[in-house]
C-alpha cells in the first residue's frame, strides 16, 4: 500500500460508516425488519462515486480496498472453515464447475459461428463467465494478446451482469432451494466474479441470517478461481501452438505459477490451521475469543470491500455499450443460470 491509497480508503471508510449509520433508520422507514449492511454498503458506493467524481488518488484507494483487502478478508474467512467442510464442498461442486464450463465453450462455438466480428469478445467474456469474472479477463488477455477496448468491454459486461446477479440472487436462492448446500454452490458457480459472489452470499447472510451459505459460496467460488491453473497454461499451448521456439524460453511453467491466486493458498491454509486448532485446542477460551475477533474483523473488511466493489461500478459506462457484447454477456450467464440449476438436483444438492 502506498501514500496515494489513503484518499481512497478515508472515503470508502467513510462511506462505509455513513451505511452503518443509516441501517436502522432506513429499515424503520421502509417498514423493513432488516435491512442489510453489505446491500446498503455496495448501492452506497455505487451512488457516491457515480454522482461525485473523484481524484485519480481516490480511486487508487478505492481499488486497493476491492482488491487487497477483499483478499484478505477472504484468508481470514478461512478460520470459520473446517476442512472436512472443505472437502465435502469440493467433492459436490467440481462436477458442476467442470460440466458448467463445457457448456460454455459450447456456446462460445456457437456465438463465433453467430457473430463472428465479436468472436474475440466472446471468448474473453466466455473465460470471464465460466472461471472467475475479471481476474480471468485480464490474466487471459495478457496471453491472447487482445485489444484493450476488447478487454474494457468484457469486463464491463462481466461487471454488469454480475452485479444484477448480486441484487437478485439471494432472494432467488431462498426461494429456490432447499439445502444450504445448493445455495451456496449456485453462488459460488452461479455469479461471475470473486467480488460478487462474496457480494451476494453477505446479502443473503444478513437477509437470512445464515452464516454456512456464505462459506460454501466462498469455498466453491475459490475453487473456480483454481482452474486458472489449467486455463492459461492451455491458452499459452495453444497460442504457442506450431511454433518452434526453445522450451526452456516457453513462458508456460511461470504462467502456470503466476495463476494460483495467492490468497487461495492462504484461504486453504487457515482451514488447515483452524482444523488443527478443532483437533487440540478444540476447548480453549482463548482461541474461541481469537475466533470471534477474527470473525468481527472479517464482517468489516467485507463491509468495506463490498463499498468499494460498489463504488467501482459506471453506470454511464455499462449503458452506453452496444447490444450485442451485453447479449453476448446475457448469453453466457443464462447458460451458466440453467446449467447450475439443473445439475444441482441432477446430483442430489438440493436435499
Amino acid at each position: 500500500m502506498t501514500s496515494r491509497n489513503y484518499n481512497g480508503i478515508l472515503v470508502i471508510g467513510l462511506i462505509y460508516l455513513f451505511a452503518i449509520f443509516l441501517r436502522q433508520p432506513l429499515s424503520y422507514i421502509l417498514n423493513l425488519s432488516i435491512l442489510p449492511l453489505s446491500l446498503l454498503c455496495l448501492i452506497l458506493g455505487i451512488l457516491f462515486f457515480n454522482v461525485i467524481k473523484f481524484s485519480e488518488k481516490t480511486l487508487e484507494g478505492r481499488d486497493f480496498i476491492k482488491k487487497d483487502i477483499l483478499q484478505l478478508a477472504i484468508i481470514l474467512l478461512g478460520l470459520k472453515i473446517s476442512f472436512t467442510q472443505l472437502t465435502s464442498v469440493s467433492i459436490q461442486s467440481i462436477v458442476i464447475i467442470i460440466v458448467t464450463i463445457s457448456l460454455i465453450l459450447l456456446a462460445y462455438f456457437a456465438l463465433s459461428k453467430l457473430w463472428p466480428a465479436q468472436k474475440e469478445l466472446s471468448k474473453l467474456l466466455a473465460i470471464g463467465t465460466s472461471i472467475c469474472g475479471v481476474t480471468a479477463i485480464m490474466a487471459s488477455s495478457s496471453v491472447l494478446k487482445s485489444k484493450d477496448y476488447e478487454v474494457g468491454l468484457a469486463v464491463l459486461v462481466v461487471i454488469l451482469w454480475g452485479s444484477l446477479a448480486v441484487f437478485i440472487y439471494p432472494v432467488f436462492i431462498e426461494w429456490y432451494f432447499i439445502s444450504d448446500l445448493a445455495k451456496g454452490v449456485f453462488l459460488g458457480i452461479g455469479i461471475h466474479d470473486t467480488s460478487q459472489v462474496l457480494a451476494a452470499a453477505m446479502v443473503h447472510s444478513d437477509l437470512y441470517l445464515n452464516n454456512k451459505v456464505l462459506e460454501v459460496a466462498t469455498i466453491t467460488k475459490l475453487l473456480r478461481n483454481l482452474f486458472l491453473v489449467l486455463l492459461i497454461p492451455t491458452l499459452v499451448i495453444l497460442k504457442n501452438k506450431g511454433n518452434n521456439d526453445n522450451p526452456k524460453n516457453s513462458p508456460l511453467m511461470k504462467s502456470i505459477i503466476n495463476s494460483v491466486p495467492l490468497f487461495v493458498l492462504g484461504f486453504i491454509t487457515l482451514i488447515f490451521f483452524r482444523s488443527m486448532i478443532d483437533t487440540f485446542y478444540l476447548n480453549s477460551e482463548i482461541w474461541g475469543n481469537i475466533f470471534k475477533v477474527s470473525e468481527k474483523i472479517t464482517t468489516i473488511l467485507f463491509g468495506l470491500a463490498l463499498t468499494a466493489l460498489g463504488a467501482s461500478i459506471n453506470l454511464k459506462k455499462i449503458f452506453n455499450q452496444s447490444y450485442n457484447p451485453l447479449l453476448i454477456g446475457m448469453v453466457y450467464s443464462l447458460v451458466t443460470f440453467f446449467s447450475v440449476c439443473i445439475l444441482i438436483f441432477i446430483l442430489g444438492l438440493n436435499i
